[in-house]
């Protein structure tokens, strides 16, 4: 019985860890950004911890994670992109993307499958994920723009092919992560 209740607690513990770690992981990829003269949305490194969030966590605690994220930016610590925080940011116009990312780690982590797999990562990330993050994203675009269609597609169309490779970048990781993970359990 002892045993049980201590793998438990290192379980709980280890969640912990690993969400703190994303938390972290996630808030300096914001800061890791290039501007773009034609679209109020910046080129980040959000995608790729969002996509490894979701690889490696279970879908209750990456949306745990993100939600902690997002709240911690709404309190106003500079955690969003460029280092900025609060609620105008969270509800301005590319608010979107940060409530996608949401979305997008329970959508990965339930699709991601038990196999760690590179391909199915990928097809994940790219395939479902991404866009879970666009659509999120170019909602609120639109309705910023009075809802111009061509601006919710210029805050997502020219990121697509980068999108892409952070896809494939967060799969490398990700499958090299959970192969470490397995192999300490």
């Amino acid at each position: 019985m002892m045993t049980m209740n201590a793998d438990k607690n290192r379980a709980g513990i280890l969640d912990i860890a690993k969400s703190s770690i994303c938390i972290a992981l996630l808030s300096v990829a914001s800061y890791v950004v290039m501007p773009l003269p034609f679209t109020p949305v910046v080129l980040s490194m959000h995608t790729v911890a969002v996509n490894i969030i979701g690889l490696i966590m279970r879908p209750k605690n990456a949306a745990y994670t993100i939600a902690v994220y997002i709240v911690m930016g709404l309190l106003g610590l500079p955690v969003f992109s460029v280092g900025t925080g609060g609620a105008a940011k969270l509800f301005g116009p590319t608010g979107g993307f940060y409530f996608g990312f949401l979305f997008a780690v329970i959508a990965i982590s339930l699709l991601k499958g038990r196999q760690i797999s590179f391909k199915r990562y990928l097809l994940v990330t790219a395939g479902v994920g991404m866009p879970v993050q666009y659509l999120s994203g170019m909602l609120f675009i639109f309705f910023y723009n009075d809802f111009n269609i061509r601006a919710a597609a210029a805050s997502v169309v020219p990121f697509i092919p980068g999108d892409v490779v952070k896809c494939i970048i967060a799969s490398v990781v990700a499958v090299a992560l959970n192969r470490a993970d397995n192999k300490c359990n």
